[in-house]
């Protein structure tokens, strides 16, 4: 069997962080989505995986260069899921009944092997949102009943909770014709719904049950997260974390690796090759370290924690649990950090982060975030020019990759700032900053006489 895992769009909403990459890039435990979930498909018994797209796919390419098993296909500026999936089949056919999954989407490997196991035509799809989740009118969502897909719903905003939505597809010749003929937009909307001239899956699924068809629904029995917006790369690591962290038991040290005996460890503990944990360290929780990584001298790292290879965390700096931290990061003297440091970042010494931070990023000393507003309320976003609070993460701080700041910053709540950025010494950065611009501040200096005769010399 055949996988189409689409990588298609800009990732507009994920701005700034598509800017430099595709967002089945992101990194999820430190590897990019589109890898677990190509992995997942062939451990689950799939002959092929084609991942498709067309916005900084090089990075995709490169990723999976030289396995005979994964086919990258750029299909140029594609309107949408169903057409990015159509050009797909055009350059490399199905034989046969094949799957669908999208290529930024962080997946169970168990929900993947449920999806290519069932017969066709069938829809993964979530499982319902806890009671109280008020974004169903952020999405497609999808309608079942007794085991089936009966009907889909567009951006519906008095959706009341409880909503599921589309993970994936298992396909046969049939519904490949809905793909190939997807009209522009979406028709399952409210009055005044106003959706964008793309040729969505969801459109095609719902026109395939228009006609007819019939799709078993898949239910997902575990983690599932869109990642459509910054917030839900975060979701995605802290879930991922949960996995990595709870598959650890006991001291699992790979060749080379070692732990001090004045090391203090609270948990269960996997250390790849030529990894360690010097001395003085503190561990509260289940720890997770990839290779040829040093954690040293003081460093505490209070409860559960991913770590990347070739990573520096030294010098009594603290690491909050649940954190992230990628490969070839440096985080040392006095240096605080919670959420998910991605691969080459840097944080050398005194300040306070948390929130999502890209690739390459350099913070200068002192900079700190706040997370807490006065109102003791969320911060609210801007999301292609619209207004929305998220559900978790809001006041984190979003800092794009290849930024770097000067020494003594301070970032509101929720702010984010753009990639390729400068932020210059002593800003207060309390609205968003735009990528590839440079931001100095202006002070005034007042000088006047002074000397020994102000001392009655």
């Amino acid at each position: 069997m055949t996988v189409y895992l689409l990588a298609g769009g800009t990732g507009a909403r994920m701005a700034p962080f598509a800017d430099c990459r595709n967002k089945a890039m992101l990194p999820v435990g430190n590897v990019p989505v589109c890898r677990r979930t190509a992995d997942a498909c062939l451990a689950a018994g799939a002959e092929r995986v084609v991942v498709a797209g067309w916005h900084r796919m090089g990075s995709v390419a490169n990723l999976f260069r030289g396995e005979e098993r994964v086919t990258v296909v750029e299909t140029g500026v594609t309107r949408g899921s169903a057409e990015t999936l159509a050009r797909a089949l055009d350059a490399v056919p199905a034989r046969g009944d094949y799957a669908v999954l999208f290529g930024d989407c962080f997946y169970a490997p168990e929900d993947v092997a449920a999806l290519l196991a069932a017969p066709a035509p069938a829809a993964l799809v979530s499982a319902p949102a806890p009671a109280g989740w008020s974004d169903g009118g952020d999405w497609i969502t999808v309608q079942t009943e007794a085991g089936a897909v009966t009907g889909f719903a567009g951006h519906d905003q008095d959706f009341a909770g409880g909503y599921r939505l589309l993970a994936g597809l298992k396909a046969d010749g049939d519904f490949t014709g809905a793909v190939r003929c997807t009209p522009e937009g979406f028709a399952d909307v409210p009055v005044g719904g106003m959706p964008p001239m793309e040729r969505f899956l969801e459109s095609a699924a719902a026109e395939y049950l228009r006609r007819g068809g019939r799709l078993a629904a898949v239910e997902a029995a575990g983690d599932f997260v869109d990642m459509d917006k910054p917030w839900h790369v975060m979701e995605a690591n802290w879930l991922c974390l949960k996995r990595l962290t709870g598959s650890v038991c006991g001291r699992e040290l790979g060749e080379g690796a070692s732990i001090d005996p004045s090391a203090v460890i609270r948990g269960s503990v996997r250390l790849g090759k030529n990894s360690r944990i010097g001395r003085n360290c503190t561990v509260n929780g289940n720890l997770w370290v990839g290779d040829d990584t040093v954690i040293d001298n003081g460093a505490i790292l209070d409860g559960d924690v991913v770590v990347g290879d070739r990573t520096k965390i030294q010098n009594y700096c603290y690491i909050s649990g649940g954190s992230t931290i990628g490969s070839g990061c440096v985080v040392l003297h006095g240096a605080e950090f919670e959420g998910v440091l991605m691969d080459g970042a840097y944080l050398y010494h005194y300040m306070e982060i948390e929130g999502l931070i890209g690739e390459g990023v350099d913070i200068g000393a002192s900079c700190v975030c706040g997370t807490l507003r006065f109102d003791d309320k969320s911060a609210p976003h801007r999301v292609c020019g619209r207004r929305e609070t998220p559900r978790d993460f809001a006041n984190g701080t979003f800092i794009g990759d290849h930024s770097r700041t000067g020494v003594n910053c301070t970032f509101y709540p929720g702010v984010h700032i753009g990639s390729n950025t400068c932020i210059g010494p002593g800003v207060v950065v309390t609205e968003n900053v735009p990528s590839g611009v440079r931001v100095l501040l202006r002070q005034e200096l007042v000088t006047s006489p002074w000397g020994p005769e102000k001392y009655g010399w």
